[in-house]
């Protein structure tokens, strides 16, 4: 193999690894990476010049960038910066195998262009019922409630975060720099490193603290910081958030397949239920002031139904499309 070949070779290989590390890349892909840089400097400086001219594209505005034709259907997420080994004086005769170096990666990056230029956020999605973790490359760790919608953008300067619905868990990595940002509903929340968890749905945002501090902005009220055993209650449209001491446990404990609840309105009970079963369950009119204390075990539907007969004043009605709950009728 000429050394034209091989460059070409370390240039392909740098652009894939680029790509690759854009995604939803796990553990063993991070070290396969490492052990990639590790093999040849050349590795190393190849990556380099396409991670530079990645950053250069960024700046760039919008309509300097050319579009794809037909963009794929799954998106990327920019990656945490990587440690860097020491750098060493190059040998002069190496200067021009430098530059072709950055001239190859400029060619490979220009044919990659279309897979670069895709939104910047990675989308994560479960269903009902169903929990997921997702491992960050910035060491952070999220943990995805039934039925939610997550998307990320990690960037050099902050790591964004939308909850679109559902309820998500995250223990975020501490970085000074780069802050952490949730955007729910109308609200904020921004941290730097700390453990909550948050409920966005149905109008409905629950954002309780359980290690570290968190400032939930967006209100008329300004920044609300929270930190651990509190919870903010917000309800999108109003002006104001309820702020009250709770135990986190019980925010976090749907992770262990519990749900707890101290004298919670049905309705909030069942929009949370929602996520879980697969026959969709409404509140008559007649049980819309029942409220709720119990732990509820996610399980089977019918056997949850059942205890939620059992903590609270209501009977089920079962149709081919839903379930109904009513108020128990008193006894005369």
């Amino acid at each position: 193999m000429t050394r034209s070949d091989n460059t070409d070779s370390i240039q392909q290989a740098a652009s894939d690894w680029f790509a690759r590390l854009q995604g939803d890349a796990g553990l063993e892909d991070w070290t396969a990476f490492q052990a990639w840089l590790e093999a040849d400097p050349a590795h190393a400086a190849a990556y380099d010049a396409v991670e530079a001219l990645w950053v250069e594209l960024e700046e760039l505005p919008p309509e300097h960038v050319a579009a794809p034709a037909t963009a794929p259907a799954e998106t990327v997420v920019a990656f945490a910066p990587r440690p860097k080994p020491p750098a060493k004086p190059p040998a002069r005769r190496w200067v021009w195998t430098g530059l072709a170096t950055a001239a190859a990666a400029a060619a490979v990056v220009v044919a990659v262009l279309p897979q670069l230029t895709r939104p910047t956020f990675t989308d994560y999605t479960t269903k009902r019922g169903e929990t997921r973790e997702v491992a960050l490359a910035d060491g952070s760790r999220l943990t995805l409630g039934g039925a939610t919608t997550l998307r990320v953008r990690l960037t050099r300067a902050e790591r964004d975060v939308t909850l679109v619905d559902g309820e998500a868990s995250f223990d975020v990595a501490h970085l000074e720099n780069r802050p952490f940002v949730v955007a729910a509903g109308d609200r904020e929340v921004r941290v730097l490193g700390t453990e909550f968890n948050i409920l966005n749905h149905h109008d409905r945002l629950a954002v309780t603290v359980r290690r570290g501090l968190v400032q939930v902005s967006g209100g008329p009220d300004g920044a609300v910081r929270l930190a651990k055993g509190q919870q903010l209650i917000h309800t999108r449209g109003s002006a104001a958030s309820l702020v009250r001491a709770t135990d986190p446990d019980a925010a976090f404990a749907w992770k262990t397949g519990k749900l707890v609840y101290r004298e919670t309105p049905l309705v909030e009970v069942v929009a949370d239920l929602n996520r879980y079963v697969a026959t969709p369950i409404r509140v008559d009119p007649s049980a819309a002031s029942v409220k709720v204390t119990g732990v509820l075990v996610v399980d089977e539907e019918a056997a949850m139904i059942r205890r939620l007969e059992l903590f609270a004043p209501v009977i089920s009605q079962h149709s081919g499309s839903e379930i109904l709950l009513k108020a128990k009728p008193t006894r005369l």
